[in-house]
């Protein structure tokens, strides 16, 4: 369902604006003044906005710049009086999709739609010629990247439950975000439960709860977070951190949705969907019988392996500057660009801390920079210094790498997966996800 926001303190557009997109199965919010406008546009996220050009608590064009630098991919559309038409126009050259005079009928309404989606379709055209993805927090053009995103839109409408891999600072935390945006379960919450975040004991308790007098400190009742995600997502980052004991109540849950509260032996149910990520080899855990087999199983339904930053080249210059005009807005810096040497001696770099460390770079860089254009001696001394000729660690592939180029080159000189698995000594079975986490499954041998 699409969604709209309409921010006008006058009752009767309000009304017969609910009342229009409500036929036309829009979900509406209403919000009466800047202030809660702008909070609803950004914890809702909606696909349109009807903003009011006159509001009690502020104008609408400032409002419409803060909805502009706030990132939020939605369509503005400007409600006016006739005597306001001139401020309209400056209102679309700032970045609003188009204005409407007061007073209008549903037939103008009709009319801004179609061109909102004809926009739209235009607009997904562009991006798909461009090989660009931009959404929630991800840019890319690289061609692996964009078939993960594109298997996890379509993983999103079921409730299947998926592994994100990938190395810290890969991104593991916004895919999970999108999936669960584009899923049916988006206006339901989105809850986050850091596994290695807590000792034992308080993790099973931030989970599934517990009541009060279940153990010292347990001085009244408390939700887990199953519970407060009801109908919606629950997303356990690092779950390779849950400690053996709780993995056996987890995998209970995903079986049958049934959890015990801490001091409560009587079961609940919750209907939510479980998003796990780890930046570690959840199966050679498996294998050293710390991580349960069966949970492992029933995590990795759907497995999503997000590449590191160094393996994607062409998104470095996107990224850099897509932080930068994000940092300098942030820091009160007027800086839009960086010089070509700079943006080299970030290209050059191997980034072991991916998109997070370059964001901490990049903010770092405009922090200390003093002109109006990032240069090369803004960035930091370890990024000046990096010199891949004396880097002790270069020619040094990761474990990942080398099992990823041992297994293309026995799969191509064999004359089947079985006799390649046997090889391997690995069951098929974990021949075919090893496949599919490394995107072998076009590579072929003698067969």
């Amino acid at each position: 369902m699409n969604k709209v926001l309409i921010i006008d303190d006058d009752s009767n557009i309000m009304t017969t604006l609910e009342i229009y997109f409500e036929e036309n199965n829009f979900k509406v919010f209403r919000a009466e003044t800047a202030e809660k406008g702008l909070a609803c546009a950004k914890s809702q996220l909606p696909d349109l906005i009807l903003l009011d050009l006159k509001l009690p608590d502020k104008n609408g064009l400032d409002v419409l710049q803060e909805i502009i630098e706030s990132g939020i991919k939605t369509q503005v559309l400007m409600i006016t009086a006739y005597a306001s038409i001139e401020t309209a126009v400056s209102a679309v050259k700032m970045g609003a999709f188009d204005y409407l005079p007061k007073p209008f009928v549903p037939g103008q309404l009709d009319l801004v739609l179609e061109k909102i989606k004809r926009f739209s379709q235009m607009e997904n055209e562009i991006a798909s010629l461009k090989g660009l993805f931009s959404e929630g927090g991800f840019i890319t053009r690289n061609s692996r990247l964009l078939k993960i995103l594109k298997t996890a839109g379509q993983a999103s409408d079921s409730d299947a439950t998926i592994l994100i891999g990938g190395e810290s600072g890969t991104g593991k935390s916004l895919l999970a975000r999108l999936i669960h945006d584009w899923s049916p379960r988006s206006e339901k919450p989105f809850v986050v439960v850091d596994c290695a975040a807590f000792q034992e004991n308080l993790l099973e308790s931030d989970l599934f709860g517990h009541v009060r007098g279940a153990f010292t400190g347990a001085v009244k009742d408390k939700l887990g977070k199953l519970k407060l995600a009801d109908g919606g997502t629950v997303f356990l980052d690092e779950v390779s951190e849950i400690p053996k004991s709780i993995q056996g109540k987890l995998l209970r849950f995903i079986q049958e949705h049934k959890y015990e509260c801490i001091g409560d032996p009587e079961p609940r149910s919750v209907n939510v969907r479980i998003i796990a990520a780890t930046n570690r080899d959840l199966e050679a855990m498996v294998e050293d019988g710390v991580f349960r087999k069966d949970l492992y199983f029933r995590l990795n339904v759907m497995e999503l392996f997000l590449p590191p930053l160094r393996e994607r080249p062409e998104d470095i210059k996107l990224l850099s500057e897509m932080l930068l005009k994000k940092s300098s807005r942030v820091n009160g810096k007027t800086i839009r660009s960086m010089d070509q040497s700079a943006l080299e001696r970030l290209q050059a770099y191997p980034w072991p801390g991916n998109v997070r460390e370059l964001a901490n770079s990049i903010e770092r860089a405009v922090i200390t920079a003093t002109g109006k254009v990032l240069i090369d001696k803004d960035l930091s001394p370890g990024i000046l210094n990096y010199n891949p000729d004396q880097n002790t660690h270069e020619g040094l592939e990761c474990l990942a790498e080398i099992e990823k180029q041992h297994i293309r080159k026995v799969i191509m000189n064999t004359v089947s997966l079985d006799e390649a698995a046997k090889i391997l000594g690995i069951d098929p079975a974990t021949l075919w996800r090893k496949r599919k986490k490394y995107q072998l499954d076009n590579i072929t041998g003698h067969y």
